[in-house]
């Protein structure tokens, strides 16, 4: 590389020298190898081309015999001959005494081209498919324009190639399209019956790479209408007139163009939902308003109003319309520029206390919470039927209880945030599933009592299905103190589906093991569930060391639905094994999958978003001082007596005291990064300095890598 770089520079230095005595004496390559060329096709002789250069040019350039050397070596054809048309144009440019034109060319300028046929013409979802077909191959950065050039040398045509070389081209590179895509190519670049422009189609695709579907020109200036292959939608005249959809009676049908707008919500509706919003999340409504009152007036602009409102995050229970309505609410009378920032702290403090209480003696505070706490969810509607929702929650109660149906895990199972919410769609299938089939009047009835902004409130449901014990009228005598059983501390992973079903995986990462394998012998019937008791025997035998409490978590998760006594073992086969395999890739053959990276993460090394930026910073910082330049690990191999990789932190600070690294970091950021490596053995907490090894030389070695 380096010898070819110096031959480079050579030849340049060559050309400069051949330019310079051009500028000098007024001196023109191209007579001197024009004539030599009378079939013009810019290929001249070696020995034709060093006899001008070394003949009657040498007095005039003074060029060496090495330096011509080069220059034929540099200019040099596949066939020996050299291309002088290459080395004039570089001390000269453009020929300006070229050719003249010939009568072809002036017969196409004076004639315009013929109109292009109707089958070269796409329609508008022709077009889409070929942009996105564009844009797939403009996606994966290939070289496209050498492979061209070289078909462009030996058949020196003038940027057009055949249909059959041009899928060549595009199956050697990696480019597999279908027949229907091709020919969409080839109609978007056809020249005439057995060609087409290449030329176009790099260009096309450099668009696509730098502007987007919109480099394509003005035809394909929405890029929307093209990515977007949805079907329009139909038109809706009720929708668009603000009219409702309540006289065409109920429907099963839901989506959110079919939802009644919602009605405006006047001043006090508002501030009853802010009240709500700072006592739920308990805000210091001041603390957002402080910064934009310097002077403590009391007052600031629109602007800045608007601004503490959305950092509050009342943005997110407020449209804008209604932020404007609340915030004409409190404009100044004196200065209509200026909002009363401190009057509406008041009013919304007052779910907490009421300010200046000592001069209203009477006033009881606690008013306004007890208000703002009896509010209905937000979304909820109160237009139910009492006696609809009483039979509709009696006809579901005497269902289940009569055939012992839970119906938490089957809301469950439809409950993708865990919010205790499922959509409207859901409960009906739900319900249809396990045979509890209410009317149709009922479950609008339930829909009505439990549906709010988030959906279906199945956790409400479920506390009202559970029948309560009756309370005695009577005056209760003294309860007779119980005996304090002793209590016990139970650890939140044991009862985390998530932590057990990463502890199960790792296992089968290290291991290489299949629970499926120790579970199937147990279903003869292949029915896909086993009893409790056969889970239980068949993860002891493959290994899986979980305890009690794990144990009857992840039964509890993977329960058959309707049968309590059984665990659907394929489900949770199917879950973990995730960790060794991806299911559905015969659909997606360009899918790369990820393999599955066990992790030692424990509540005692778990770190929030302001603890990693300081670890950061102080790997930033020992990254500059490596293992192959302090040789730190030496220090923690001979601390670390029973190579268990790990080492108390007064050892950890006396290695790095050793080498002259602990002074870079602060107190805060010792503690820290000992906790993101920290590892408990025995009673103790130690630090894993493999890891820290490992993570400076990664570090290291990824700061300073060299660019391509």
């Amino acid at each position: 590389m380096h010898d070819t770089i110096v031959r480079l520079a050579d030849v340049w230095k060559t050309c400069n020298k051949i330019r310079a005595a051009a500028f000098r004496v007024g001196l023109n390559l191209w007579d001197w190898y024009r004539p030599l060329d009378p079939e013009g096709n810019s290929l001249i002789s070696e020995s034709k081309f060093v006899s001008i250069l070394a003949g009657p040019l040498r007095s005039v350039i003074g060029l060496s015999d090495a330096e011509i050397s080069q220059l034929a070596d540099y200019f040099r054809a596949q066939d020996g001959r050299i291309l002088y048309h290459q080395l004039c144009q570089v001390v000269h440019g453009e020929d300006s005494n070229a050719r003249d034109k010939i009568s072809a060319d002036c017969f196409l300028e004076a004639c315009p081209p013929p109109p292009e046929p109707a089958c070269h013409k796409l329609d508008q979802w022709q077009i889409r498919r070929l942009c996105c077909l564009l844009a797939t191959i403009a996606s994966r950065n290939l070289p496209l324009k050498p492979y061209f050039q070289d078909y462009e040398m030996v058949a020196k045509n003038d940027g057009r190639i055949t249909f059959a070389h041009f899928a060549r081209i595009l199956n050697f590179i990696g480019v597999l399209v279908s027949p229907e895509d091709f020919n969409l190519l080839v109609r978007r670049f056809i020249k005439d019956s057995y060609t087409l422009d290449y030329v176009e189609f790099l260009k096309a695709v450099e668009a696509v790479q730098k502007e987007g579907i919109q480099g394509l020109g003005p035809a394909y200036n929405n890029p929307n209408a093209i990515i977007d292959t949805t079907l329009p939608k139909l038109p809706r005249p009720e929708i668009e007139a603000g009219l409702s959809t309540a006289p065409l009676g109920a429907n099963d049908v839901f989506h959110p163009v079919l939802d009644p707008p919602k009605p405006p919500r006047q001043l006090v509706e508002l501030m009853l939902r802010v009240q709500e919003f700072v006592l739920q999340r308990r805000i210091r409504v001041s603390e957002f308003f402080r910064d934009y009152d310097p002077l403590n007036s009391g007052r600031i602009s629109a602007l800045q109003f608007r601004r503490a409102l959305d950092a509050m995050g009342l943005s997110t229970i407020m449209s804008p319309a209604e932020q404007l309505c609340v915030l004409r609410h409190y404009v100044d009378p004196n200065d209509r520029e200026k909002v009363c920032w401190r009057t509406f702290e008041d009013d919304c403090d007052q779910v907490f206390t009421v300010k200046e209480l000592e001069k209203h003696p009477n006033v009881v505070p606690g008013a306004a919470a007890e208000v703002v706490r009896s509010l209905p969810a937000v979304g909820a509607t109160s237009g139910d039927s009492p006696s609809d929702v009483d039979a509709a929650l009696l006809r579901v109660r005497a269902a289940c209880t009569e055939r012992a149906i839970d119906l938490r895990p089957a809301f469950s199972e439809h409950d993708q945030h865990s919010n205790g919410h499922v959509s409207r769609s859901a409960v009906r299938r739900v319900l249809a599933r396990l045979g509890v089939l209410p009317a149709p009047h009922h479950v609008r009835a339930l829909e009505l009592r439990y549906l709010d902004e988030l959906g279906f409130n199945y956790f409400m449901l479920l506390d009202e299905l559970e029948e309560k014990p009756i309370e005695s009228s009577t005056i209760a005598g003294p309860s007779v103190a119980s005996r304090r059983t002793r209590s016990t501390t139970i650890d939140p992973l044991e009862t985390d589906i998530v932590q057990i079903l990463a502890k199960i995986k790792g296992k089968m990462v290290r291991d290489g093991i299949r629970p499926f394998d120790f579970l199937r012998q147990f279903d003869p019937r292949n029915e896909l569930v086993i009893p409790r008791a056969d889970f239980y025997r068949g993860l002891a035998s493959a290994g899986l060391s979980l305890t009690p409490l794990e144990m009857d978590t992840l039964m509890e998760v993977f329960s058959a639905p309707g049968r309590r006594r059984y665990v659907e073992y394929a489900r949770f086969s199917s879950t973990v094994g995730e960790a060794l395999t991806q299911e559905g890739l015969e659909r997606a053959p360009l899918l790369v999958p990820v393999p599955h990276l066990p992790t030692v993460d424990t509540p005692l090394n778990y770190l929030n978003f302001e603890e990693r930026n300081i670890v950061s910073g102080a790997l930033a910082k020992l990254a500059k001082y490596p293992d192959q330049l302090s040789n730190i690990i030496e220090v923690f191999q001979d601390i670390d007596r029973v190579r268990c990789g790990t080492v108390p932190r007064v050892s950890a600070e006396r290695a790095l005291c050793q080498r002259g690294l602990l002074a870079l970091l602060s107190s805060r950021e010792r503690d820290t990064l000992y906790k993101c490596f920290g590892y408990r053995r025995g009673c103790g907490d130690e630090v894993n300095y493999r890891a820290l090894c490992n993570a400076l030389d990664v570090l290291y070695a990824t700061t300073n890598a060299q660019k391509c």
